[in-house]
């Protein structure tokens, strides 16, 4: 699965390095589209993790919320979170999780999730008159804030680590990105919840422009695929698998101000053991720029 996933984007990256060439380089495109904001302002993922890289010392506020929705469960959960550029190149994200409603069958639970602190690193830019790519480099790590007792939980228990990283590339009208990654758990007392691998793909279009509004369309991807939990040293038949969702959504941005909602339903779902089947997802995200 790993291997897989590495080879599927480093083909990404080279098709789409080498893909339309023949264009200028050291220049940049010309303030239209979705270049008609800065960078921080064009569209990008909504479920899909990376791509939030600031100009240094400048920084933005963001409420995230999503709404998972299963066979008899839900999973609310509010994200407000601090972007950060500590250099033109290299960010830091902080979160602070809270699940407003969790419910697995009669059993609820609300709180204080895992927090996490991420940093992004954009190791490649290139620019032409055409268009513009990035890709970065994601590394974070999780603190076991949540709570593992309650049911249905609201952490795992012990920090984990995530990695990953991103490819981006920009058109007037057009923009597609890609992002492996893997989040790392660790055991506390004889229990882990699986690792987890990320293989995600999206693309949209500019759909139009006003004197200060940019607005656009996007399709994302997400997969994710979890290896078993173990509970006291044991492996919980009734864990991990494989889910993939495709989320259409909408975006309108400002020089100040972003705005994002879309509704996720799954492409495929496999699950290992007896687990409980997904319906759809609804997710939305709000950013400020604060100077």
């Amino acid at each position: 699965m790993e291997i897989k996933i590495r080879a599927v984007s480093r083909i990404l990256i080279l098709f789409l390095m080498a893909f339309d060439s023949h264009a200028d380089e050291n220049k940049t495109p010309p303030p239209l589209g979705n270049f008609a904001l800065p960078s921080s302002q064009q569209p990008g993922p909504l479920v899909g993790f990376g791509q939030n890289t600031l100009d240094k010392n400048k920084s933005q506020f963001f409420i995230f919320a999503d709404d998972y929705v299963g066979v008899n469960q839900h999973s609310i959960d509010l994200i407000p979170g601090i972007l950060y550029g500590i250099t033109d190149n290299l960010s830091i994200f902080l979160n602070a999780p809270y699940a407003a409603s969790y419910q697995s069958g009669p059993n609820k639970s609300t709180g204080f999730e895992d927090a996490s602190a991420q940093l992004e690193y954009a190791f490649f830019n290139h620019s032409t008159t055409d268009f513009v790519d990035q890709a970065t480099v994601v590394a974070g790590v999780t603190a076991p804030t949540g709570s593992i007792h309650k049911n249905p939980s609201t952490g795992v228990g012990s920090p984990s680590y995530f990695l990953g990283t991103t490819f981006n590339r920009t058109y007037q009208n057009w923009f597609v990105f890609a992002s492996p990654g893997a989040t790392l758990t660790t055991a506390k007392n004889g229990t882990k919840f699986g690792n987890r691998y990320l293989y995600q793909f999206g693309f949209g279009r500019n759909i139009r422009n006003t004197k200060s509004w940019l607005f656009a369309w996007m399709a994302e991807f997400d997969g994710t695929y979890s290896q078993k939990n173990r509970e006291q040293g044991l492996i919980d038949p009734d864990s991990g698998g494989n889910i993939v969702y495709v989320t259409p959504s909408l975006w309108a941005s400002t020089k100040d101000f972003i705005f994002q909602f879309g509704v996720g339903f799954p492409m495929t779902q496999h699950f290992y053991g007896n687990q409980t089947r997904q319906n759809y997802l609804l997710a939305a995200n709000i950013g400020w720029n604060l100077y």
